[in-house]
């Protein structure tokens, strides 16, 4: 079995719906791994942390490998829509930096703050993916808060879809993927 199915199931929605003419928005780099596969699949990533230790990483990983479609930006997911104009889909791999300071996570109120942002800009088709960790207590409150957040959305614009592993023990990741089906009005 693999390491982190939920992960590959993630990496297999991606796949599904990112074409090679996309720009496509890592939202949370962490170590770079998210933003070289999207690279892979897309004709522009932009991605964003706050921590330093995630930007050196992931820019030597791009250099080695001579990915040339990614821009780097050291800042918060919050402020997207001040550095990119135009995506197809935002990715959330929410928590904390792996091998990092566990004391630095994602929070409810900046994610939901950054999925608000994001939502009226997307179009029609375009997606924001979220793999959300609750086995720390961070990730549990953020898990509750984006879940409430999600429930007040107008379902006729987005569609929202769950992907969990429900009979596992010791809270294991979950995806949300939010559809824009139409335009807001």
């Amino acid at each position: 079995m693999k390491k982190n199915l939920i992960l590959d199931y993630a990496h297999t929605l991606l796949k599904a719906n990112i074409s090679k003419i996309d720009i496509v928005v890592d939202a949370t780099m962490g170590n770079g791994f998210d933003t070289i596969f999207l690279s892979s699949l897309c004709n522009k990533v932009y991605t964003f942390d706050i921590q330093e230790k995630a930007i050196e990483e992931t820019s030597r990983k791009i250099k080695e490998l001579k990915i040339n479609h990614v821009e780097l930006i050291f800042d918060s997911h919050e402020n997207i829509n001040n550095h990119v104009l135009n995506y197809k889909a935002v990715i959330f791999n929410l928590g904390y930096l792996p091998n990092g300071d566990k004391s630095i996570t994602t929070h409810a109120l900046s994610t939901i703050s950054s999925i608000s942002s994001i939502l009226p800009k997307l179009p029609v088709g375009g997606f924001i993916q979220l793999v959300i960790y609750t086995g720390h207590d961070e990730g549990k409150k953020e898990s509750i808060a984006i879940q409430s957040y999600l429930n007040h959305l107008e379902t006729d614009t987005y569609k929202v879809v769950k992907i969990e592993l429900p009979f596992q023990d010791n809270y294991p990741p979950y995806i949300l993927m939010i559809h824009k089906v139409k335009d807001e009005n």
